[in-house]
């Protein structure tokens, strides 16, 4: 992981370090992650999205 913050919980490092990995999740911008954000309906479907291009490859 390569974001500026580092609030992500021990417990989800690894989980939140996979997901990026796989290129599902990206952060804020600005190199940030915000654990503590509340997810928009548009970042869920964007997750969604991604996990189904992933799927059918």
């Amino acid at each position: 992981m390569s974001w500026n913050d580092k609030d992500i919980p021990a417990w989800a490092k690894g989980a939140v370090g996979a997901l990026n990995k796989l290129e599902l999740v990206s952060g804020k911008g600005g190199n940030r992650f915000d654990p503590k954000a509340t997810t928009t309906r548009a970042e869920a479907v964007t997750v969604l999205l991604k996990m189904l291009e992933q799927k059918s490859k």
